[in-house]
């Protein structure tokens, strides 16, 4: 079963606004949980030295990695002050996806929380290629923010359902989170038209988690719905009823045996100004190929 942590969440950041709008949503959680913020900077030094070195008129490169741990420090410090809570800033240098992966491991972090502009974004893979890479290697759940937190906390949250393989192990952390901030759960069951004989499955799914919010006095509205665009019914959806964040497994929509990043989850991303949180699916249920971790 997916249980959602946030006692140590990971925030890699680089000093644009993207990254402040990352660091708002994650230093509120921490503070809200008693949980601990790590802000991540990754010196890729090449790029750097060719940026600044010139301008800067700095000959050693060691110089501008002490300028950035020293910045990356004092912005640690506004953040603690800001939001109450422990801040550790934490500089290194090589490849940004290799560092944030080892960095989770070697602290045993819960979350990370990754700022990303989207479909704002020139970049090819539009949520940027750093981002893409830590979703499809790391293993923890990961919060992509494009945008700042218009109001506090998470009380609306949408849960895209349909017909792929882990679909459901999402519930368990929907009601985790709806618990922890008095939400409303709003399931969204989607089906297309190749899959309208199995569209019963989704009438069996919503019953099984509206039992399971009654059983934890989590409040929650179901529907489901036919389309053949299933990430703009979902955006449609969670702008209709005000939602403050959507929950998706990161290879929902798609069959692939292994940890993959799927199509709806991409796009979802990629158009999405509202917070995602992003589960990976159990690798127990993958071997198998059942509902390992789904408590109903």
């Amino acid at each position: 079963m997916i249980n959602l942590k946030t006692k140590k969440i990971v925030v890699p950041y680089d000093f644009s606004k993207t990254a402040d709008n990352a660091v708002e949503h994650a230093a509120f959680i921490a503070a809200f949980t008693k949980g601990e913020l790590f802000l991540a900077f990754v010196e890729k030094r090449n790029e750097l030295l060719n940026m600044l070195l010139p301008s800067l008129n700095i000959k050693k490169p060691s110089a501008i990695s002490n300028l950035l741990s020293e910045k990356l420090s004092s912005e640690a410090a506004n953040i603690s002050k800001k939001y109450g809570v422990k801040v550790t800033p934490i500089f290194s240098s090589g490849n940004i996806t290799t560092e944030i992966i080892n960095l989770c491991d070697e602290i045993d972090a819960n979350l990370l929380v990754m700022g990303t502009q989207g479909s704002d974004s020139n970049n090819d893979l539009f949520m940027g290629s750093n981002t893409y890479r830590t979703l499809t290697k790391s293993e923890l759940p990961i919060l992509t923010v494009r945008s700042s937190a218009d109001k506090k906390g998470y009380s609306h949250i949408v849960l895209p359902i349909d017909l792929s393989t882990h679909t459901r192990q999402k519930v368990n952390v929907a009601i985790q989170l709806a618990k922890l901030f008095t939400a409303h759960i709003y399931v969204i069951a989607m089906y297309n038209e190749d899959e309208q004989v199995d569209k019963f499955k989704l009438d069996v799914y919503i019953k099984q988690i509206e039992k399971e919010c009654t059983k934890y006095k989590v409040s929650v509205t179901s529907s489901i719905s036919k389309t053949d665009n299933k990430v703009k019914k979902t955006l449609t959806f969670a702008k209709k009823v005000n939602a403050d964040i959507i929950i998706s497994m990161t290879d929902q929509d798609t069959e692939f045996k292994s940890v993959l990043l799927g199509n709806y989850i991409h796009q979802l991303i990629n158009n999405s100004k509202i917070p995602v949180l992003c589960l990976q699916p159990e690798l127990s249920e993958m071997q198998a190929g059942g509902t390992a971790g789904v408590p109903f």
